[in-house]
């Protein structure tokens, strides 16, 4: 279904023709960025629109574009020229040899919305005006690019952004095709001039030209006349060619080129090895910032050439990336075969310890079907070959290490005791063993696992002594501030989670747990605005979350905003049909619409679905007993009663055993009410008195009613004063 918000695609076969149609439009404000890989690799047109577009905004609006800084400088590194470097954490300052932590697969759709936000905020009329936005060679863009402009495209309003895609085909990436498909009005540009591709009469020295042409477009050009001549050019002129555009990129010293068109053309250039070197060095910085897929494709062409038996580093180091890569993304499949290939290759302890780490998390974390014992085999072995080592340090360093993962092996199998001893242990040994500077990330990946080994095992307290500990350690890594957040939550300490959710939210591109907590927060400290505005946000940058879509459909329901709650409710139900808290919600807006059949149905469904729903048995039974349908209603309440007996549901029964006099009953089940201690005494003083008198005994009633009394003021003094008017005689 198309959207309001509507966008261009245009398709063409030639990148001129596309330009015609939209530079035919007279834009205020319009930037045309390449998005062709060969160029960049990674996020080749979106760094390439930040680099037209940062260096101005920033000298008018400085504040604004440091907000932004971790998404800017991630993306486009050749802007830390411009504006200072963005705030550093431990996983980010960590030197390789160092580095234990990689960032969630997640970080990079989070750095999409971080610019989003940013390129809306520019195009508010008082900063730039609204924005045109044009991205050529989307066909050849890379996988980042595509999840940029794609959530771009859905979020970003066309009289505020207006985006052009231009592509030469159709995109063939799942989520651009849909997203191209749903937000764009696409149109086919037909070609006005007939190219000429014969190159048969040309001279040798008119096909060299077209050749260098097409290589120095870093064969991006769509020339077919280039394309042939460069095909029918020698390959040793052609690999001469390639490693001269290489040699002129690298004397450009801009960082990003060493992601795309730098090893593009080494790989076709004479030298393996300089290949080989270039990709080891995309791989390294591709991996650390988190652009996963990118190292997978550049680890299978750097395996491409290398061997194991001259160049076993080499070919370990891309083996190795990109298994750790494929785990981060969830692809697992074939993580064994690249371990077992490492592992066959070579008799170094050191190797063989690494690849047992591997296949222990593999194990424990990864595997269609965990298998935690196999993961602690692998685990203790790594932990064995670690004791080989000569070198102190580094011998307590590894063991540690590993000893973390074995911690992780036996929480999985119920052993939060022994994580805890082993985590303690670990973090006590490096700080005796090392120098206070020495794998600072590791301690503090140690400390934070110590927290959650505390939080799972409900010692609240001294779990947030420890988080606090760690955040001292590493004040900038967002996710430490959402853990303690999370903790104080759990321990209603909700003035203080908010402030952590607030601090989280200000180190990181924006992520959608954060603002799912922080409105629950502000929801139970009663503070509906600021709940609604946070669920507003989190839907925005992530619409199909359905606890998102269920929370604030509950809030809209609570504020009387049915349609717009049904809204939530539904839209919530056609990604998960048989969401069972979605369908009880869906019940209580038709009942407050008076959709009494529709109600009953959807109750029902979600009681298919989820038998030991409290929720629908007890609104299941408020609407059978508003129907009449009392035993109806009292078999729903005892249902709900043996899941959770509490004062509401006993109430509730008691109350219908009322409406069909069954006074007994009802007076057993307002009395057991009383046990608990959220129960409303003075109003179940009075329901059980008026049962009392009801049944003939006026002295327990009188008893009753005089309890009910003494709380204060009562809004049933009226009925009282006629069914006992000895009560209020003085005496």
């Amino acid at each position: 279904m198309k959207q309001s918000m509507t966008h261009q695609w245009l398709i063409g076969s030639r990148r001129c023709d596309r330009e015609k149609k939209y530079f035919e439009e007279q834009y205020s404000t319009c930037y045309v960025s390449n998005c062709h890989c060969n160029l960049r690799g990674p996020y080749t047109g979106t760094g390439d629109l930040l680099r037209q577009i940062i260096p101005e905004a920033y000298s008018k609006w400085p504040d604004l574009i440091l907000s932004h800084c971790i998404e800017i400088l991630s993306i486009a590194p050749e802007l830390k020229a411009v504006i200072p470097v963005s705030v550093e954490t431990l996983t980010s300052l960590a030197i390789p040899k160092e580095r234990t932590r990689y960032y969630s697969k997640l970080r990079t759709l989070r750095m999409s919305n971080g610019l989003i936000d940013l390129l809306l905020a520019l195009a508010n009329r008082e900063r730039m005006g609204k924005l045109t936005l044009v991205f050529e060679n989307v066909q050849a863009c890379d996988q980042l690019d595509a999840e940029f402009i794609s959530t771009l495209l859905r979020r970003a309003k066309s009289d505020l952004i207006q985006v052009i895609v231009s592509s030469s085909e159709i995109a063939e990436k799942e989520a651009l095709k849909k997203a191209l498909q749903t937000y764009t009005e696409p149109t086919t540009i037909l070609s006005d001039i007939e190219q000429d591709m014969r190159i048969v009469n040309l001279s040798d020295e008119e096909r060299l030209e077209l050749t260098k042409r097409y290589i120095f477009s870093d064969c991006t050009s769509d020339c077919e006349q280039e394309l042939l001549a460069y095909e029918a050019t020698p390959i040793e002129i052609r690999q001469s060619l390639h490693e001269e555009r290489a040699e002129s990129l690298i004397k450009e010293e801009q960082w990003s080129l060493h992601l795309g068109a730098i090893p593009f053309h080494l790989e076709r250039g004479t030298s393996e090895k300089s290949a080989s070197e270039a990709l080891f060095k995309a791989v390294s910085y591709s991996i650390n910032m988190g652009f996963y897929d990118a190292t997978i494709d550049m680890s299978l062409r750097g395996r491409k050439l290398t061997n194991w038996s001259s160049e076993f580093d080499n070919s370990r180091y891309f083996t190795m990336k990109m298994a750790t890569s494929l785990a981060a993304l969830g692809e697992t499949d074939d993580i064994p075969t690249l371990l077992g290939e490492v592992y066959a290759n070579t008799d170094d302890f050191r190797v063989h310890m690494q690849i047992s780490y591997g296949f222990s998390m593999y194990y424990t974390r990864h595997h269609r079907e965990r298998e935690h014992e196999k993961a602690k085999e692998w685990i203790q072995k790594a932990i064995d070959l670690a004791e080989w080592i000569e070198d102190e340090k580094e011998r307590a360093f590894q063991q540690v290490f590993n000893q973390n993962g074995l911690a992780l092996v036996e929480l999985h199998m119920d052993n939060p005791e022994e994580a805890l001893r082993l985590v303690t242990e670990g973090w006590q040994r490096l700080n005796q063993t090392l120098a206070p500077d020495e794998h600072m990330l590791h301690r503090s990946v140690l400390l934070h696992n110590k927290g959650l080994i505390y939080v799972a095992l409900k010692r609240f307290e001294e779990a947030a002594e420890t988080f606090s500990q760690v955040i001292q350690i590493d004040s900038n890594y967002p996710e430490y501030y959402f853990d303690r957040g999370n903790l104080y939550s759990r321990m209603g300490r909700l003035d203080e989670a908010i402030e952590d959710y607030n601090q989280a939210i200000k180190l990181s591109p924006p992520f959608p747990e954060v603002y799912f907590n922080r409105a629950t927060a502000f929801n139970r400290l009663g503070d509906v605005e600021k709940a609604m505005a946070d669920y507003d946000y989190l839907l925005d940058i992530d619409p199909e979350n359905l606890d998102g879509l269920l929370n604030r459909a509950t809030l809209l329901y609570q504020v009387e905003k049915f349609e717009m709650a049904r809204k939530d409710a539904e839209f919530g139900l056609e990604i998960e049909p048989d969401h069972a808290r979605l369908l009880c919600t869906l019940g209580l807006i038709e009942m407050s619409d008076g959709n009494n059949d529709r109600a009953l149905k959807t109750f029902t469904a979600a009681l298919n679905k989820d038998r030991e729903m409290m929720a629908a048995w007890t609104n299941r039974a408020v609407l059978y007993y508003e129907m009449g349908e009392y035993d109806r209603a009292i078999a729903d309440l005892t249902e709900a009663i043996a899941l959770e007996k509490n004062a509401t549901v006993l109430y509730n029964r008691a109350w219908v055993y009322e409406a069909q006099e069954e006074w007994q009953l009802s007076i057993s089940d307002y009395t057991e009410a009383f046990a608990f201690s959220d129960a409303d005494e003075q109003d179940i003083y009075y329901r059980r008195g008026l049962c009392f008198i009801k049944m003939g005994d006026r002295e327990l009633g009188t008893e009753d009613w005089n309890k009910h009394l003494m709380f204060g003021e009562s809004p049933h003094v009226n009925e009282m004063m006629q069914l006992l008017p000895s009560l209020f005689v003085s005496k």
